[in-house]
Protein backbone atom coordinates (compact mmCIF):
# COMPACT_ATOMS: atom_id res chain seq x y z
CA UNK A 1 0.00 0.00 0.00
CA UNK A 2 2.87 2.15 0.93
CA UNK A 3 4.62 1.71 -2.72
CA UNK A 4 1.25 2.49 -4.05
CA UNK A 5 1.10 6.60 -2.41
CA UNK A 6 4.72 6.91 -3.10
CA UNK A 7 4.34 6.20 -6.67
CA UNK A 8 1.14 8.44 -7.21
CA UNK A 9 2.42 11.21 -4.88
CA UNK A 10 5.69 11.42 -7.29
CA UNK A 11 3.49 11.22 -10.11
CA UNK A 12 1.69 14.31 -8.54
CA UNK A 13 4.42 16.37 -8.04
CA UNK A 14 6.23 15.75 -10.69
CA UNK A 15 3.51 16.64 -12.92
CA UNK A 16 3.06 19.64 -10.75
CA UNK A 17 6.85 20.88 -11.03
CA UNK A 18 6.52 20.32 -15.06
CA UNK A 19 3.17 22.01 -15.35
CA UNK A 20 3.69 25.43 -16.72
CA UNK A 21 0.41 27.84 -16.12
CA UNK A 22 -2.96 26.64 -15.31
CA UNK A 23 -2.51 22.70 -16.68
CA UNK A 24 -5.01 20.18 -15.27
CA UNK A 25 -2.36 17.56 -16.51
CA UNK A 26 -0.30 19.07 -13.08
CA UNK A 27 -2.76 18.72 -10.63
CA UNK A 28 -4.78 15.55 -11.50
CA UNK A 29 -4.73 11.94 -12.48
CA UNK A 30 -7.32 9.47 -13.81
CA UNK A 31 -7.32 7.05 -11.83
CA UNK A 32 -9.63 4.50 -13.31
CA UNK A 33 -13.37 4.72 -15.23
CA UNK A 34 -16.34 3.77 -13.28
CA UNK A 35 -18.48 1.22 -14.94
CA UNK A 36 -21.49 0.12 -14.10
CA UNK A 37 -21.75 -3.64 -14.21
CA UNK A 38 -25.03 -6.07 -13.90
CA UNK A 39 -24.96 -7.23 -10.23
CA UNK A 40 -28.36 -9.55 -10.99
CA UNK A 41 -31.91 -8.74 -10.34
CA UNK A 42 -31.99 -6.04 -12.09
CA UNK A 43 -29.50 -4.10 -10.37
CA UNK A 44 -26.23 -2.39 -11.17
CA UNK A 45 -22.76 -2.07 -9.13
CA UNK A 46 -20.15 0.62 -9.78
CA UNK A 47 -16.97 -0.67 -10.26
CA UNK A 48 -13.35 1.34 -10.86
CA UNK A 49 -11.79 -0.12 -13.93
CA UNK A 50 -7.92 0.41 -14.73
CA UNK A 51 -8.29 -1.23 -17.55
CA UNK A 52 -9.37 0.27 -20.98
CA UNK A 53 -13.08 0.07 -21.36
CA UNK A 54 -13.93 -1.65 -24.31
CA UNK A 55 -17.50 -2.17 -24.54
CA UNK A 56 -19.23 1.00 -22.81
CA UNK A 57 -21.13 2.57 -25.26
CA UNK A 58 -22.17 6.44 -24.64
CA UNK A 59 -23.79 9.16 -26.43
CA UNK A 60 -25.69 12.52 -26.43
CA UNK A 61 -27.36 12.72 -23.45
CA UNK A 62 -24.86 9.83 -21.46
CA UNK A 63 -22.72 9.95 -18.79
CA UNK A 64 -19.01 9.02 -17.94
CA UNK A 65 -17.24 8.60 -14.45
CA UNK A 66 -14.40 8.34 -13.45
CA UNK A 67 -12.22 8.67 -10.06
CA UNK A 68 -9.63 11.28 -10.48
CA UNK A 69 -6.75 11.90 -7.63
CA UNK A 70 -4.94 14.60 -6.44
CA UNK A 71 -2.82 15.90 -3.17
CA UNK A 72 -4.34 18.71 -1.18
CA UNK A 73 -0.78 20.16 -1.44
CA UNK A 74 -1.53 20.51 -5.30
CA UNK A 75 -4.91 21.61 -5.03
CA UNK A 76 -3.69 24.47 -2.06
CA UNK A 77 -1.42 25.95 -4.77
CA UNK A 78 -1.87 29.02 -6.15
CA UNK A 79 -3.84 28.63 -9.53
CA UNK A 80 -4.65 25.33 -8.76
CA UNK A 81 -7.75 24.31 -10.75
CA UNK A 82 -10.98 23.22 -9.45
CA UNK A 83 -11.98 19.42 -10.13
CA UNK A 84 -15.10 21.02 -11.43
CA UNK A 85 -13.21 23.31 -13.85
CA UNK A 86 -12.51 19.93 -15.76
CA UNK A 87 -14.65 19.05 -19.48
CA UNK A 88 -14.58 16.06 -21.03
CA UNK A 89 -12.31 15.10 -23.71
CA UNK A 90 -13.82 13.13 -26.51
CA UNK A 91 -11.36 11.84 -29.28
CA UNK A 92 -9.05 15.02 -28.54
CA UNK A 93 -11.99 17.51 -28.60
CA UNK A 94 -12.89 19.60 -25.61
CA UNK A 95 -16.56 19.38 -25.18
CA UNK A 96 -18.01 22.84 -23.71
CA UNK A 97 -20.07 22.68 -21.01
CA UNK A 98 -19.83 19.24 -19.98
CA UNK A 99 -18.37 20.37 -16.46
CA UNK A 100 -18.56 17.11 -13.90
CA UNK A 101 -21.10 16.60 -10.67
CA UNK A 102 -18.73 15.20 -8.08
CA UNK A 103 -20.51 12.34 -6.60
CA UNK A 104 -18.57 11.89 -3.68
CA UNK A 105 -14.49 12.61 -1.85
CA UNK A 106 -12.29 10.36 -0.18
CA UNK A 107 -9.16 11.81 1.91
CA UNK A 108 -6.41 9.57 2.90
CA UNK A 109 -3.21 10.04 4.25
CA UNK A 110 -0.10 9.81 2.75
CA UNK A 111 2.90 7.55 4.13
CA UNK A 112 5.16 9.49 6.84
CA UNK A 113 7.99 11.45 4.94
CA UNK A 114 6.65 11.42 1.39
CA UNK A 115 5.69 14.90 1.23
CA UNK A 116 7.41 18.15 0.72
CA UNK A 117 5.07 19.92 3.29
CA UNK A 118 5.55 17.74 6.43
CA UNK A 119 8.97 17.99 6.26
CA UNK A 120 8.87 21.86 6.11
CA UNK A 121 5.95 22.70 8.06
CA UNK A 122 4.95 19.22 9.93
CA UNK A 123 1.58 18.83 8.43
CA UNK A 124 1.12 15.51 6.62
CA UNK A 125 0.14 15.67 3.07
CA UNK A 126 -3.45 13.92 1.79
CA UNK A 127 -4.43 12.30 -1.37
CA UNK A 128 -7.71 13.48 -2.59
CA UNK A 129 -9.82 11.05 -4.54
CA UNK A 130 -12.81 12.95 -6.14
CA UNK A 131 -15.48 10.61 -7.99
CA UNK A 132 -17.34 12.72 -10.92
CA UNK A 133 -19.48 11.97 -13.30
CA UNK A 134 -19.19 14.21 -16.88
CA UNK A 135 -22.51 14.54 -18.57
CA UNK A 136 -22.32 14.06 -22.05
CA UNK A 137 -24.15 17.35 -23.13
CA UNK A 138 -24.10 19.89 -25.80
CA UNK A 139 -22.94 23.31 -25.73
CA UNK A 140 -23.31 24.93 -28.95
CA UNK A 141 -23.42 28.84 -27.77
CA UNK A 142 -19.82 29.25 -28.79
CA UNK A 143 -17.52 28.78 -31.63
CA UNK A 144 -15.68 26.56 -29.45
CA UNK A 145 -18.32 24.32 -28.71
CA UNK A 146 -19.60 24.07 -32.40
CA UNK A 147 -16.04 23.22 -33.75
CA UNK A 148 -15.56 20.68 -31.53
CA UNK A 149 -19.08 18.73 -31.95
CA UNK A 150 -18.85 19.16 -36.11
CA UNK A 151 -15.26 18.15 -35.89
CA UNK A 152 -16.26 14.99 -33.47
CA UNK A 153 -19.68 14.19 -35.28
CA UNK A 154 -18.66 15.54 -38.65
CA UNK A 155 -15.56 12.56 -38.06
CA UNK A 156 -17.11 9.45 -36.98
CA UNK A 157 -18.12 8.41 -40.63
CA UNK A 158 -20.11 5.56 -39.09
CA UNK A 159 -23.24 5.65 -36.57
CA UNK A 160 -20.65 4.50 -34.14
CA UNK A 161 -17.11 4.70 -33.60
CA UNK A 162 -14.66 3.84 -30.66
CA UNK A 163 -12.78 7.26 -29.59
CA UNK A 164 -10.17 7.90 -26.75
CA UNK A 165 -11.66 9.53 -23.73
CA UNK A 166 -10.24 11.81 -21.27
CA UNK A 167 -10.77 15.48 -19.31
CA UNK A 168 -9.14 18.45 -18.78
CA UNK A 169 -9.26 21.79 -19.43
CA UNK A 170 -11.31 23.40 -21.70
CA UNK A 171 -8.25 25.30 -23.52
CA UNK A 172 -5.49 23.31 -22.10
CA UNK A 173 -4.27 19.57 -23.27
CA UNK A 174 -6.39 16.28 -22.26
CA UNK A 175 -4.84 14.60 -19.00
CA UNK A 176 -2.65 11.24 -19.97
CA UNK A 177 -5.09 8.23 -20.59
CA UNK A 178 -5.89 5.03 -22.15
CA UNK A 179 -9.65 4.72 -21.82
CA UNK A 180 -11.82 4.31 -24.80
CA UNK A 181 -15.65 4.24 -25.70
CA UNK A 182 -18.06 3.75 -28.42
CA UNK A 183 -19.67 6.88 -29.00
CA UNK A 184 -22.89 6.16 -30.64
CA UNK A 185 -24.13 9.34 -32.72
CA UNK A 186 -27.07 7.64 -33.67
CA UNK A 187 -29.23 6.00 -31.08
CA UNK A 188 -31.49 3.25 -32.12
CA UNK A 189 -34.57 4.41 -30.30
CA UNK A 190 -34.33 7.92 -31.51
CA UNK A 191 -33.87 7.03 -34.66
CA UNK A 192 -36.84 4.76 -35.24
CA UNK A 193 -38.81 7.54 -33.78
CA UNK A 194 -37.33 10.34 -36.38
CA UNK A 195 -37.95 7.90 -38.98
CA UNK A 196 -42.36 7.15 -38.26
CA UNK A 197 -42.95 10.76 -38.02
CA UNK A 198 -41.04 11.89 -40.77
CA UNK A 199 -43.08 9.17 -42.72
CA UNK A 200 -46.12 10.17 -41.42
CA UNK A 201 -45.25 13.96 -42.24
CA UNK A 202 -43.93 12.68 -45.65
CA UNK A 203 -47.19 11.24 -46.38
CA UNK A 204 -49.37 14.19 -45.07
CA UNK A 205 -47.21 16.81 -47.62
CA UNK A 206 -47.53 14.54 -50.74
CA UNK A 207 -50.96 14.49 -50.06
CA UNK A 208 -51.39 17.69 -49.69
CA UNK A 209 -49.52 18.37 -52.97
CA UNK A 210 -51.12 15.67 -54.54
CA UNK A 211 -55.38 16.23 -53.78
CA UNK A 212 -55.52 20.11 -52.94
CA UNK A 213 -54.38 23.60 -54.10
CA UNK A 214 -52.14 24.78 -51.55
CA UNK A 215 -48.92 24.20 -53.78
CA UNK A 216 -50.84 25.22 -57.22
CA UNK A 217 -51.58 28.63 -58.99
CA UNK A 218 -54.52 30.79 -58.00
CA UNK A 219 -55.04 32.80 -60.79
CA UNK A 220 -59.36 32.17 -62.04
CA UNK A 221 -59.98 29.67 -64.76
CA UNK A 222 -60.14 30.89 -68.38
CA UNK A 223 -63.82 32.46 -69.22
CA UNK A 224 -65.90 29.17 -69.84
CA UNK A 225 -63.36 26.18 -68.83
CA UNK A 226 -63.75 24.66 -64.89
CA UNK A 227 -59.92 23.75 -63.62
CA UNK A 228 -60.29 21.79 -60.56
CA UNK A 229 -57.75 22.66 -57.86
CA UNK A 230 -55.62 19.56 -58.76
CA UNK A 231 -55.49 20.44 -61.89
CA UNK A 232 -54.06 23.62 -61.68
CA UNK A 233 -50.47 23.91 -62.37
CA UNK A 234 -47.54 23.96 -59.69
CA UNK A 235 -46.40 26.95 -58.42
CA UNK A 236 -42.25 27.26 -57.74
CA UNK A 237 -42.61 29.60 -55.23
CA UNK A 238 -45.17 28.14 -53.07
CA UNK A 239 -43.55 24.78 -53.45
CA UNK A 240 -40.30 26.38 -52.49
CA UNK A 241 -41.28 27.88 -49.42
CA UNK A 242 -43.57 24.78 -48.20
CA UNK A 243 -40.59 22.08 -48.81
CA UNK A 244 -38.09 24.44 -46.97
CA UNK A 245 -40.89 24.96 -44.03
CA UNK A 246 -40.70 20.72 -43.94
CA UNK A 247 -37.03 20.77 -44.33
CA UNK A 248 -36.62 22.46 -41.03
CA UNK A 249 -39.29 20.92 -39.11
CA UNK A 250 -37.27 17.63 -40.33
CA UNK A 251 -34.52 19.07 -39.01
CA UNK A 252 -35.46 20.07 -35.46
CA UNK A 253 -37.38 17.11 -34.89
CA UNK A 254 -34.46 14.64 -36.25
CA UNK A 255 -32.20 16.64 -33.85
CA UNK A 256 -34.22 17.18 -30.75
CA UNK A 257 -35.44 12.91 -30.97
CA UNK A 258 -31.42 12.14 -31.42
CA UNK A 259 -29.78 14.68 -28.66
CA UNK A 260 -33.23 15.00 -26.77
CA UNK A 261 -32.34 19.39 -27.18
CA UNK A 262 -35.61 20.59 -27.88
CA UNK A 263 -34.65 23.96 -27.45
CA UNK A 264 -31.82 23.49 -30.10
CA UNK A 265 -30.67 26.64 -31.75
CA UNK A 266 -31.83 27.87 -35.10
CA UNK A 267 -29.10 29.86 -36.77
CA UNK A 268 -30.10 33.42 -38.39
CA UNK A 269 -29.34 32.39 -41.94
CA UNK A 270 -32.16 29.74 -41.74
CA UNK A 271 -34.22 32.52 -40.60
CA UNK A 272 -33.38 34.69 -43.28
CA UNK A 273 -33.27 31.38 -45.80
CA UNK A 274 -37.21 31.33 -44.49
CA UNK A 275 -37.58 34.57 -44.92
CA UNK A 276 -36.63 35.28 -48.27
CA UNK A 277 -38.48 32.33 -49.25
CA UNK A 278 -41.81 33.91 -47.85
CA UNK A 279 -40.73 37.04 -49.66
CA UNK A 280 -40.61 35.48 -52.97
CA UNK A 281 -43.82 33.72 -52.55
CA UNK A 282 -45.38 36.95 -51.51
CA UNK A 283 -43.72 38.83 -54.25
CA UNK A 284 -44.67 36.23 -57.16
CA UNK A 285 -49.13 36.33 -55.49
CA UNK A 286 -48.95 39.95 -55.92
CA UNK A 287 -47.34 40.22 -59.70
CA UNK A 288 -49.75 37.12 -60.30
CA UNK A 289 -52.55 39.15 -58.94
CA UNK A 290 -51.79 42.38 -60.90
CA UNK A 291 -51.63 40.39 -64.03
CA UNK A 292 -55.51 39.18 -63.25
CA UNK A 293 -56.59 42.63 -63.70
CA UNK A 294 -55.13 43.86 -66.63
CA UNK A 295 -57.94 44.86 -68.63
CA UNK A 296 -56.38 44.21 -72.19
CA UNK A 297 -55.97 40.49 -71.44
CA UNK A 298 -56.03 39.39 -67.75
CA UNK A 299 -54.10 36.35 -66.42
CA UNK A 300 -56.10 32.99 -66.24
CA UNK A 301 -54.70 30.10 -64.26
CA UNK A 302 -52.92 26.93 -66.74
CA UNK A 303 -53.85 23.21 -66.41
CA UNK A 304 -50.58 21.43 -65.05
CA UNK A 305 -48.76 19.56 -67.52
CA UNK A 306 -46.52 17.59 -64.54
CA UNK A 307 -44.65 18.67 -61.38
CA UNK A 308 -41.40 19.58 -62.60
CA UNK A 309 -42.39 21.15 -65.88
CA UNK A 310 -44.83 23.06 -64.17
CA UNK A 311 -42.13 24.71 -61.80
CA UNK A 312 -39.37 25.39 -64.59
CA UNK A 313 -41.36 26.04 -68.02
CA UNK A 314 -43.64 28.87 -68.81
CA UNK A 315 -45.03 29.22 -72.12
CA UNK A 316 -42.10 29.83 -74.09
CA UNK A 317 -40.40 26.72 -72.80
CA UNK A 318 -37.99 26.29 -69.77
CA UNK A 319 -37.65 29.58 -67.77
CA UNK A 320 -33.70 30.83 -66.64
CA UNK A 321 -35.15 32.56 -63.93
CA UNK A 322 -37.12 29.22 -62.96
CA UNK A 323 -33.79 27.01 -63.33
CA UNK A 324 -31.61 29.29 -61.73
CA UNK A 325 -33.63 30.03 -58.36
CA UNK A 326 -34.81 26.16 -58.37
CA UNK A 327 -31.09 24.84 -58.76
CA UNK A 328 -29.98 26.97 -56.23
CA UNK A 329 -32.67 26.34 -54.00
CA UNK A 330 -32.09 22.26 -54.49
CA UNK A 331 -28.12 22.95 -53.22
CA UNK A 332 -28.61 24.68 -50.48
CA UNK A 333 -31.42 22.23 -49.31
CA UNK A 334 -29.15 19.46 -50.01
CA UNK A 335 -26.21 20.70 -47.95
CA UNK A 336 -28.89 21.79 -45.48
CA UNK A 337 -29.76 17.98 -44.86
CA UNK A 338 -26.60 16.60 -44.97
CA UNK A 339 -25.08 19.08 -42.92
CA UNK A 340 -28.14 18.31 -40.50
CA UNK A 341 -27.56 14.41 -40.68
CA UNK A 342 -23.55 14.52 -40.18
CA UNK A 343 -23.47 17.48 -37.21
CA UNK A 344 -27.03 17.30 -35.55
CA UNK A 345 -26.87 20.99 -35.96
CA UNK A 346 -28.62 23.26 -38.41
CA UNK A 347 -25.70 24.73 -40.50
CA UNK A 348 -24.57 28.16 -40.40
CA UNK A 349 -24.92 29.67 -43.80
CA UNK A 350 -22.31 32.24 -45.03
CA UNK A 351 -23.36 35.51 -46.42
CA UNK A 352 -21.97 34.52 -49.94
CA UNK A 353 -24.95 31.49 -50.09
CA UNK A 354 -27.30 33.98 -48.75
CA UNK A 355 -26.25 36.36 -51.41
CA UNK A 356 -26.66 34.25 -54.14
CA UNK A 357 -30.06 32.87 -52.35
CA UNK A 358 -31.85 36.48 -53.01
CA UNK A 359 -30.55 37.10 -55.97
CA UNK A 360 -31.61 34.18 -57.79
CA UNK A 361 -34.86 34.65 -56.03
CA UNK A 362 -35.36 38.72 -56.77
CA UNK A 363 -34.38 37.45 -60.31
CA UNK A 364 -37.41 35.29 -60.39
CA UNK A 365 -39.80 37.27 -58.74
CA UNK A 366 -38.87 40.23 -61.51
CA UNK A 367 -38.73 38.46 -64.02
CA UNK A 368 -42.30 36.62 -63.46
CA UNK A 369 -43.55 40.49 -64.52
CA UNK A 370 -43.24 39.72 -68.22
CA UNK A 371 -43.72 36.09 -67.75
CA UNK A 372 -46.73 34.87 -70.17
CA UNK A 373 -48.85 31.65 -69.24
CA UNK A 374 -51.40 30.21 -72.10
CA UNK A 375 -54.41 28.19 -70.83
Amino acid sequence: MKTKYWLLASFLVGSALSAAGQRADGVYHIACMVQMNDAGDGKKTAECTTHPRQNGEIGIGGNLSFDVTTTQELMDEEGAPEVTDLVLFLNGQALPGTHPVVEGQRDEPLPAGSGESEEKAGDRDYVVTFRVTFPVTRDLSTEKGNDSWKSLLGGLGKERKEVPVSMGLINGPPLPSTYRVQFVRLGSIGTGLFIVVAIVLGIGFVFVALKTGALRDKEPAPPGIAVLPTQRAYSLSRTQVAVWSLLVVYAYLFIWFITGEYNTEIPRTILVILGISAGTYATAAAVDKSKENDPKKPATVVKSEGFFRDLLTDSGGAGLHRVQFGLFSVVLMIVFAVTVYETLAMPDFNTGLLGLMGISSAAYAGMKIPEKKEP
